[in-house]
């Protein structure tokens, strides 16, 4: 009887305490219910893919007394939640510029060219994946002409690193019966690509991979076409020589390959729609 009586004490003090406790407990804050301004704002970002550190102002767009200074080391991301355009303020080594950054979208610091810092469109704001370059459209003559030079028949794979909208692989599907792959980070070029795909006719013959091409497999290529930047071909060089077969053929759109000047067999220039002049490379694995 006694261990029972002390089980039942011990159960309601255990009941009381627990309701001791319970009053004890502060209230959970209520959930603040999303502003209309907090549902509109979007994530701009701000890669820095150089070797250098660099030194930026960002403000709203036309309040140049808000600015922040900022320092972008290498391979880092600034990210700005914001509903309105910003601008930032920069020096490439040449000259001050700005640039209006619209809402959502993923921007780079890129060395151009003339081998001064510039800003350009990204391709995403991942953390987890390289920037390899941001999407410009190949002209259509220059697609015709790499494919041209890398000699593609029906017998080949073509892989098309950054595929954008699809166009590589779906004209060497179209004109040469091909089985084409693209591949590209971002989920709207993907999109894109299989619309046109499909609005071809060519959806049972390419297919297209959202994913960071770094990390892909690629080795039943026996041609794959690149239209990135000098940083971004160094990068995939190792990957493409672990993976791709003797024989396969890498044509490559305005820059070279770093370290396969042994393995370049062909050099063209085309003039596009509008006569500007681009530079066709093709290596031979």
């Amino acid at each position: 009887m006694r261990r029972h009586r002390a089980g039942a004490l011990a159960l309601v003090f255990m009941t009381l305490a627990a309701v001791g406790c319970g009053r004890r407990q502060p209230e959970p804050a209520p959930v603040a219910a999303p502003t209309a301004e907090s549902l509109r704002l979007k994530e701009t970002t701000v890669r820095n893919v150089t070797g250098h550190p660099i030194g930026y102002r960002v403000y709203p767009a036309g309040k140049p007394g808000e600015a922040e200074s900022r320092e972008i080391a290498p391979g880092a991301i600034d990210r700005f939640k914001t509903a309105a355009p910003l601008e930032i303020e920069f020096y490439t080594g040449l000259k001050d510029q700005v640039y209006s950054l619209d809402p959502g979208s993923p921007y780079s610091f890129r060395v151009d060219d003339e081998k001064s810092i510039d800003l350009f469109l990204g391709s995403h704001g991942r953390a987890d994946a390289v920037d390899l370059a941001p999407w410009v459209p190949t002209p259509q003559p220059v697609v015709d002409r790499m494919l041209e030079l890398a000699g593609v028949t029906g017998r080949d794979v073509l892989y098309d690193i950054g595929c954008g909208d699809g166009r590589i692989v779906i004209t060497a599907a179209r004109r040469y019966g091909a089985r084409g792959v693209g591949i590209d980070i971002d989920p709207a070029m993907i999109a894109e690509s299989e619309r046109n795909a499909r609005a071809a006719g060519l959806e049972r013959q390419v297919k297209f991979i959202g994913m960071d091409a770094t990390k892909a497999d690629i080795s039943e290529a026996t041609v794959v076409c690149l239209y990135l930047l000098p940083e971004s071909n160094a990068l995939m060089a190792p990957i493409l020589e672990a993976q791709l077969r003797p024989k396969s053929r890498v044509v490559c759109h305005n820059y070279t390959i770093p370290g396969w000047e042994a393995k370049q067999v062909r050099y063209e220039t085309v003039e596009d729609e509008n006569g500007d002049t681009h530079y066709i490379y093709l290596y031979v694995r």
